[in-house]
């Protein structure tokens, strides 16, 4: 496949199961409605034998769906911000760049609108999903997380000041551009943080998208990666909360 417009990075580790259920529909939905739009899965870390078992299925996968790129893998887990830049920095040119988790809780069509917005957006921009039941959007969580989010929010309003209902729905877009002229740092959860935070420094517009999301079992964001999500606020707002 040619450079795409739109390269969509699908991050995973150990989502084996649900990637497979998840990645046909989006290839297909982006391959309708999406011309253009390239799809690259980077496993990060996960055991060998997923790793070989998967690179099977995307092998597969491509004599189907043209816009599905060959598995990029690591060896070892480095983090989900990690993954997803793996993916990016595999299509410098690209003039969007976007990222969707794996398990599929945001649904084909929702990732397919938000690049779709992006592509018809004049000005370069950040393009963010949220889950907000007040969009009239349908947004089903686990209590647990419902109160762990809740508490994560207050905490980045208070300290990083963003006025958005939801930073972290690991739904985003940005210019390729961007991504290009920025030295990264953040390797885990809180890539999303930084994606925010730097795109206030350079003064880039930050949209955001209501969206249907469900929560899926087995979310590698547990209660460790939680509490380092709230650590990571701390860090990172003397560094760059301007």
């Amino acid at each position: 496949m040619s450079q795409p417009e739109i390269l969509v990075v699908i991050p995973t580790y150990r989502d084996g199961a649900s990637l497979a259920e998840f990645l046909p529909l989006l290839c297909e939905e982006l391959g309708r409605d999406a011309t253009g739009a390239a799809v690259q899965v980077v496993d990060d870390g996960s055991p060998l034998a997923e790793q070989i078992w998967l690179t099977a299925e995307v092998d597969r996968l491509r004599r189907e769906y043209s816009n599905l790129r060959p598995l990029l893998t690591h060896s070892v887990n480095r983090g989900k911000g990690r993954a997803i830049r793996t993916g990016w920095s595999s299509e410098p040119r690209a003039p969007w760049l976007a990222f969707a988790d794996a398990d599929g809780a945001a649904p084909a069509t929702e990732v397919c609108a938000l690049v779709n917005r992006a592509r018809q957006t004049r000005e370069p921009a950040l393009l963010i999903a949220v889950r907000a039941k007040t969009s009239g959007k349908p947004v089903a969580r686990f209590w647990h997380r419902k109160i762990g989010s809740w508490m994560f929010n207050v905490w980045v309003r208070y300290w990083l000041k963003f006025d958005l209902p939801d930073t972290q729905c690991g739904l985003k877009v940005i210019p390729g551009p961007f991504y290009a002229g920025i030295d990264w740092r953040e390797d885990g959860f809180a890539f999303d943080l930084e994606l925010l935070l730097r795109a206030r420094a350079s003064e880039l517009p930050v949209i955001s998208q209501p969206i249907a999301w469900t929560e899926r079992a087995g979310s590698s964001l547990g209660f460790g990666s939680m509490i380092g999500l709230f650590i990571a606020v701390w860090r990172l707002r003397p560094r760059m909360a301007k």
